[in-house]
């Protein structure tokens, strides 16, 4: 049986994502949600993760932890898989 690579658009963006793409802007001076958005373009981020940098409020961040405040995304995809499944006892006789 032959499987295929899911399709970007399914697959969550996560923190180690936006860190791959934003995380180098952070060394220096405070940064904003327009030059995120700019950075992530620039390295050729997908549209998903620049639709969760846009979704950011009109704010300068000095450190990247400050981005968490804003963004609901899971750390990395075993998270997003974790958030997605039902709790194991959670079952209901009937």
């Amino acid at each position: 049986m032959v499987t295929s690579e899911p399709d970007p658009a399914d697959v969550p963006v996560t923190r180690i994502e936006v860190l791959d793409f934003v995380g180098d802007l952070f060394v220096g001076a405070p940064v904003g949600r327009e030059a995120l958005i700019r950075a992530a373009r620039a390295e050729g981020g997908r549209p998903a993760l620049i639709a969760v940098l846009e979704c950011l409020p009109d704010v300068t961040l000095a450190q990247v932890c400050e981005l968490w405040r804003y963004l609901d995304v899971p750390e990395d995809l075993s998270a997003a898989d974790e958030a997605s499944r039902p709790p194991s006892g959670d079952r209901t006789a009937g």
